[in-house]
């Protein structure tokens, strides 16, 4: 039998601050975590949706034998859209398919090929009466899954489809932790165990004042994709008030503006970056990469990888 895999990866994850899928995690990161542990379980195809950081998600796991499938309007879209095309770029041989958020790393592997011993269309694990993650498919339902609306997401479009869900009771904790907060990370670090050493380095820039930021790189890039800062602001949860603010504060601590609003027209008009702001996004970017890669050197020389 031939197994496949969809990891969901496209999302923004405002409220963790960070770019979930590459935290690190032992000697691996989230995601290399997920893959690793579906590959152990007898997963031949693992397809990762990509969305947000789409080339540096794609960078890190060049070497992982994982095929990519881009969700071009991953600020538009809700997490089924993904399910969707990860489904649709699926070998039609597969005939069991685990569908996983990308932030959901410590689910064992006995848990896993428990799932794929079922034979129900849709199997899921229970911890403690707690749902969790992945999903297991049958590919025979693929097809009618592919054309639900997905209004209600995933679970909407089961039921839309009558199908039972079959759950399947575990003694895996890691099937129902997953990141979205700082917190939420810190716990799966506890619970994963060890020791091992690291390291939160967070960059922010300015003059006589702080005011480029994490959030504020995520901001510039979400009006790059989206094209308004309605829509930036509403794909990370902030307040159309408060983009702004950011917004303006960026533009006299530099001095020039780094957004173009256009009103009107019968699209409504729209908002892009200027050179500016493109220039900006991009150093800030650039420096980031160069930090943490010497960051991580530095940590490896004085501190090793664990105490």
């Amino acid at each position: 039998m031939r197994y496949g895999a969809v990891i969901l990866a496209a999302g923004i994850a405002s409220r963790m601050g960070d770019f979930k899928p590459l935290l690190p995690m032992g000697e691996e990161s989230v995601i290399q975590n997920v893959v690793r542990v579906l590959r152990e379980a007898g997963v031949q195809q693992i397809v990762v949706v990509t969305g947000y950081r789409k080339e540096v998600l794609e960078e890190h796991l060049k070497n992982a034998s994982v095929m990519f499938v881009h969700n071009e309007r991953f600020a538009q879209t809700k997490m089924f859209d993904s399910v969707k095309l990860g489904l649709e770029a699926l070998d039609a041989a597969c005939e069991k398919i685990l569908l996983t958020p990308a932030d959901v790393p410590l689910v064992r592997k006995e848990t896993l090929q428990a799932l794929m011993a079922q034979k129900g269309p849709c199997v899921r694990p229970l911890y403690h009466g707690r749902p969790g993650h992945p999903l297991m498919l049958d590919h025979r339902i693929v097809p009618a899954l592919k054309q639900c609306s997905g209004r209600e997401g995933l679970r909407g479009a089961v039921e839309e489809l009558g199908l039972p869900i079959q759950n399947v009771e575990v003694e895996d904790e890691g099937t129902v932790l997953d990141i979205d907060t700082p917190q939420d990370y810190a716990l799966l670090l506890h619970k994963q165990g060890g020791r091992r050493v690291r390291m939160k380095n967070q960059l922010v820039i300015g003059t006589d004042e702080l005011f480029f930021g994490p959030g504020s790189a995520q901001l510039l890039e979400m009006i790059a994709l989206t094209g308004t800062i309605t829509a930036a602001s509403e794909a990370m949860h902030m307040s159309y008030s408060k983009a702004w603010k950011m917004l303006n504060q960026i533009e006299k601590q530099l001095g020039d503006k780094i957004v173009v609003r256009v009103n009107g027209g019968c699209d409504g008009g729209y908002t892009y970056l200027t050179e500016k702001g493109k220039w900006l996004l991009a150093a800030y970017r650039g420096m980031q990469r160069e930090l943490k890669e010497t960051a991580d050197a530095l940590l490896e020389k004085y501190f090793g990888t664990t105490f």
